[in-house]
């Protein structure tokens, strides 16, 4: 048989544990949502362009912009399923890619044909500027470069169905 007051001192441990781990999260998750950020906003200049956008995109067309990290699979396989999605549309947007969190320039890539061109982020504007975080994340911004909406990988960032 436990002696009971072994079992009382293990739960009341269990529960300082649990609390101290709560504490811990809540002043991490504090520390990260209290930072002041800027909203996107598509500024060329700010990144090293890897692949030059097409010459010949209209002036008035949106830009998508995916995040992607080379290391992941899925933001890369949302970028090129994103690409078959918006092919067939009368006027698609400008795709293309920010790699994000590649800490060298990166010397090769498999992206495919991009018309909005191919950046990489070498400053991290996208994870320490705008506070973003989420691999394969679509950004939508206007001719002037505001931030339409963002949204995560899986989706079509826009309500068209094309």
């Amino acid at each position: 048989m436990s002696d009971p007051t072994f079992m009382q001192r293990l739960n009341r441990l269990a529960i300082v544990l649990a609390l101290v781990l709560l504490a811990a999260l809540g002043g991490w998750w504090w520390r990260e949502h209290s930072k002041l950020r800027d909203t996107p906003r598509w500024e060329p200049a700010r990144f090293v362009r890897l692949l030059a956008p097409d010459a010949v995109a209209p002036s008035e067309a949106e830009r998508w912009v995916v995040a992607v990290n080379l290391k992941c699979p899925h933001c890369q396989a949302h970028l090129a399923w994103l690409r078959e999605r918006i092919a067939a549309r009368p006027a698609p947007p400008l795709l293309g890619a920010l790699i994000v969190d590649q800490p060298t320039r990166p010397e090769s890539l498999a992206l495919g044909a991009l018309g909005a061109g191919v950046y990489w982020d070498s400053a991290q504007v996208w994870r320490e500027v705008w506070g973003r975080g989420m691999y394969g994340e679509t950004m939508r911004f206007d001719r002037h470069g505001q931030l339409l909406s963002a949204s995560p990988g899986g989706m079509v960032p826009d309500s068209l169905t094309l």
